[in-house]
């Protein structure tokens, strides 16, 4: 548990978040900080001893049942977290980062505007990052790291109209890495037989199966890719600068980017050796490195320059990753934490010389380093670092790399290509560093003299995490055995790190100073590379503009699959889904052929039980319906004979001995019938008269769908007897559960796991009925229908109906919930019955406004899922989410599959209740929009 305590501490800052950002303002970040901290102090006692295993914990969440060679294996996901010394680093990185970027916010963000959406998602952005570091499980560890994501783009895109399109291609990029390590996790788990990353890591069967390594390995790099922003995936981390300056300090230094560099190296443990792997991070890497830098050198918003030089800086980091000897992984890991440090700060301190100047366009700002002395000073420490200048920390973490590539294995032809673009990127990276410096605070000769130092907290704040450079050098020895720690959890054998800033006179020593002399020359020729660069395509294109043609021939594609369903006839969208069903059915059936055979006796043999005249009955009410159907010229006398023919279907499932379903589906037909008044009212009373040519497509769907819809049903189900799943349910249910009704034992208990699901898709589907119908003008409808002149007149028998059946339907609604177990009902059945009821009290109303107008239906929406997904977490207790526990409070059997019961039924009322206010209330969201004159006729002639 004490491991636990760690995200779960970060949870509890991130529940206490809003209240505090309402009471406190920007000053909640204090707060917030203090669980961080409590955090982090957690973490610092799990620290491992080289004696001691590290500390984990472990909660089952559900087993994953997987065809194949794994089917019979025990394979569950899990509540895992594992803090070995890479995790545990990573962790820190990120809470202590975030705990200077959360207390610097406690003074740039303004006073009260914007904090509660702020610090609420910043603190998720903690917990997701948190989770993933910590996760020892790699379906969490893609579930914290898809939230990552989410989080990125929320917090983007609250910037406003200026963040919208970042935030879009943010998203798109990062949802792009997350199918790809989606897959590559499918098949980890597919080949190694387990969830659990310590396992996965350790299988055996990479070394067997070589094949399916090299293609994991690509699918993790290229997912870490689009998280650390390498070529071709770099474009979203510049257009992120539209994020407010504590985000883009966090998002670059800590958290999504350092999330990409963590998947890399905790997997190095696997691909080190794997020349794909090694390719693509280096490769990418390098290039990356000085594209980024030049693009860098470009810049004349500081925000987008020190971006770029982040995704130079990365560039470093995973091509010296993919080195992946020992050296280079501990060289990797110090310059991680180099780059946090000095990147963070720089971040910060760029939004200090917005604060004071207003502006951060290097040729909008003049001299102002007297003006700002202690920014001046900060920042320049900070861009030193980045730029490796003796004796600053970013010094020694680019010296340990440059020794990585040259003492990483590779040929003397490639090491030496390696040595020569790595020379070039050190270059670059000095020149946009003291450009960043020179053009924030040197030249320029705009009048700054209105300008004046930030108080102390702001620069303060901002510029520690560089001022720490500082003395970290003169103790740098005590980050050997971290640094050892970490790379033994990742490689199989430590590097015996010496940190030092001299290692003597080397080959790394002399590229170091000759890319500092080639930078010095830059400052002095500043102007004339400005002119030689300013503009210009570097490359034949750049990524965003790749995006954003990608985007637009998505689009274009988008309009054209969404055009049949821009019409309001239903037979222009409905003919496409039609006869894509009939054609894969057909493909199906074809290849099924007719002489299948069911435990050694073709199908047509074991049907029995057509003699029962009932069942005829049954089918001549349904076959009555649909005929009458099909004749009908008028809207309403369509909707009753589909009403009659749902009777039918009604009978059917009741003769076959299910009343369960057979009140699900009367209950579902009647009201279903009076959602479909409530939307023909609003449409012309008769059918539009079609053509030849439609009557003869209509006839021809209508056949082919019927026939491949029978040969389906008879191809799969046609056969007397029960299958083997339905045999075990019948055996053990009761033994099992205590509980008869086997069909809701089935929903809320075996497979409570799909019903939650469906809920879900439920609930979408309310919110979806909102939000297209009340984006729909009443102006806009094909009929309005006007408020009759005395309404009360026509709702006098279901007023008396409604006092009568009301309560009785709502009694019965209870009854039916509580005794789901047992016998025939449920929630759903009784949430069924209780719409019925909602319904009755609309119907009798004598206008047209919401029901239950103080509860908003979404509210039911919202409590159902979160009653049905809280009931699961108490199976947890027993081994796995949804497990249900029974027992026994004084003479009453409670369980918790009764509260999951009890979130299908505000779902399902949820969801009707959307369905009956938006449809049919006149006071709904967006009716209030005024009629087109054409409108008005047509209204006339109705009143007439």
């Amino acid at each position: 548990m004490t491991l636990l305590s760690v995200p779960a501490l970060v949870a509890l800052a991130l529940m206490l978040s809003p209240i505090a950002a309402r009471i406190l303002g920007r000053g909640a970040g204090w707060p917030i900080v203090a669980f961080f901290v409590a955090a982090l102090v957690q973490l610092a006692r799990l620290t491992p001893t080289a004696s001691s295993a590290p500390a984990t914990w472990e909660q089952r969440w559900f087993p994953l049942v997987i065809p194949g060679p794994l089917a019979d294996s025990d394979i569950a996901i899990s509540f895992a977290f594992r803090a070995d010394p890479l995790s545990l680093g990573f962790a820190m990185l990120a809470l202590g980062i975030g705990s200077a970027v959360f207390i610097y916010s406690t003074f740039y963000l303004p006073k009260r505007d914007g904090a509660v959406s702020f610090y609420v998602l910043m603190t998720t952005f903690m917990l997701a990052v948190v989770m993933l570091a910590l996760a020892n499980d790699i379906v969490l560890m893609f579930i914290a790291w898809e939230l990552v994501s989410i989080c990125s783009f929320l917090l983007i895109a609250r910037a406003g109209s200026g963040g919208e399109a970042g935030a879009m291609r943010t998203l798109i990029i990062t949802f792009f890495g997350g199918l790809l390590l989606l897959a590559a996790v499918a098949m980890t788990i597919s080949l190694t037989g387990t969830t659990v990353l310590v396992d996965v890591l350790g299988s055996s069967q990479w070394a067997e199966h070589p094949e399916e390594t090299t293609i994991i390995a690509a699918l993790i790099a290229l997912a870490a890719f689009t998280k650390a922003a390498q070529f071709p995936f770099h474009p979203w981390l510049p257009e992120a600068m539209a994020a407010a300056t504590p985000v883009s300090a966090f998002l670059h230094a800590a958290a999504v980017v350092k999330a990409g560099v963590y998947v890399l190296l905790r997997f190095s443990t696997v691909f080190a050796d794997n020349v794909v792997w090694q390719g693509l991070l280096i490769c990418a890497g390098m290039f990356t490195a000085v594209m980024a830098a030049l693009f860098a050198l470009q810049q004349t918003d500081l925000k987008r320059l020190t971006a770029y030089s982040t995704v130079s800086q990365l560039g470093w980091i995973v091509a010296t990753i993919g080195i992946g000897t020992p050296f280079a992984l501990a060289a990797a890991v110090v310059h991680t934490l180099s780059h946090a440090l000095f990147k963070s700060s720089l971040f910060m301190l760029v939004g200090v010389i917005d604060h004071e100047t207003g502006t951060r366009n290097i040729r909008r700002i003049g001299s102002v380093w007297r003006q700002m002395p202690f920014t001046f000073g900060a920042t320049v420490i900070g861009a030193a670092s980045m730029a490796a200048v003796p004796p600053l920390f970013g010094f020694l973490s680019k010296e340990g790399m440059l020794t990585a590539f040259n003492t990483g294995g590779l040929s003397g032809m490639w090491t030496a290509v390696l040595l020569a673009v790595a020379f070039i990127g050190a270059t670059l990276t000095f020149a946009y560093s003291a450009r960043l410096v020179i053009g924030a605070f040197i030249d320029g000769d705009r009048d700054m003299s209105h300008v004046h130092e930030a108080p102390v907290p702001l620069w303060l704040s901002a510029a520690l995490p560089a001022l720490l450079s500082v003395p970290l050098v003169a103790v740098v020895a005590v980050l050997d055995k971290p640094v050892d720690a970490i790379v033994g959890a990742i490689a199989a054998e430590s590097p015996q790190t010496h940190l030092a800033l001299w290692h003597g006179i080397n080959l790394e020593l002399g590229l170091s100073l000759l890319a500092i002399a080639a930078g010095i020359g830059f400052i002095v020729a500043r102007s004339v590379v400005d002119k030689a660069i300013e503009g210009r395509e570097l490359l034949p294109t750049n990524g965003a503009k790749v995006l954003a043609a990608v985007e637009r021939q998505a689009s274009r594609l988008g309009a054209v699959l969404n055009k049949p369903t821009e019409s309001l006839q239903p037979a222009q969208f409905l003919a496409p889904i039609l006869w894509s069903i009939i054609a894969l059915g057909g493909v199906v059936l074809w290849g099924v052929g007719t002489e299948q055979v069911i435990d050694g006796v073709p199908i047509a043999e074991k049907v029995a039980n057509v003699d029962r005249w009932w069942d005829l009955a049954a089918l001549a009410v349904a076959a009555v319906g649909v005929f009458g159907a099909v004749r009908s010229l008028t809207r309403l006398k369509a909707i009753i004979m589909v009403s009659i023919s749902g009777v039918g279907v009604t009978l059917m499932i009741l003769f076959l001995g299910a009343p369960d379903v057979a009140l699900t589906q009367f209950m579902v037909e009647v009201l279903v019938t009076a959602l479909m008044m409530l939307v023909v009212r609003r449409m012309s009373p008769e059918f539009p008269t079609p053509s030849k040519n439609q009557r003869i497509f209509a006839a021809v769907t209508a056949i082919a769908m019927g026939v491949v819809t029978f040969a389906a049903v008879w191809g799969l189900t046609g056969r007397t007897g029960r299958n083997e799943i339905g045999e075990w349910y019948l055996a053990n249910t009761l033994d099992i559960s205590g509980q008869p009704n086997i069909v809701n034992v089935i929903l809320v208990e075996f497979r409570a796991f799909d019903t939650l699901g469906e809920l879900t898709v439920l609930g979408f589907v309310g919110v979806a009925i909102a939000a297209v119908v009340s984006s729909i003008p009443r102006g806009q409808m094909e009929f309005v229908p006007v408020p009759m002149k005395q309404p009360m007149l026509g709702t006098l028998p279901l007023v008396q109906l409604m006092r009568i059946f009301g309560p009785i339907l709502m009694i019965v609604s209870v009854l039916m919930f509580l005794r789901g177990h047992t016998q025939p009902g449920g929630g759903f059945n009784a949430a069924l019955v209780a719409s019925a009821g909602l319904a009755l009290i609309y119907l009798a109303s004598d206008r047209d406004e919401p029901v239950m107008p103080k509860f908003p239906p979404e509210w039911f929406i919202g409590a159902g899922v979160s009653l049905a997904v809280f009931s699961g977490v108490f199976g947890l207790a027993k081994g796995s989410f949804l497990m249900p526990l029974h027992g026994t409070v004084g003479p009453l059997e409670w369980n918790t599959a009764l509260i999951f019961d009890l979130g299908v039924y505000f779902a399902v009322i949820g969801m009707f209740l959307t369905a009956l206010n938006y449809l049919g209330g006149e006071g709904r969201p967006g009716t209030d929009k005024p009629l087109k004159p054409a409108q008005l006729p047509q209204l006339q002639e109705v009143e007439q």
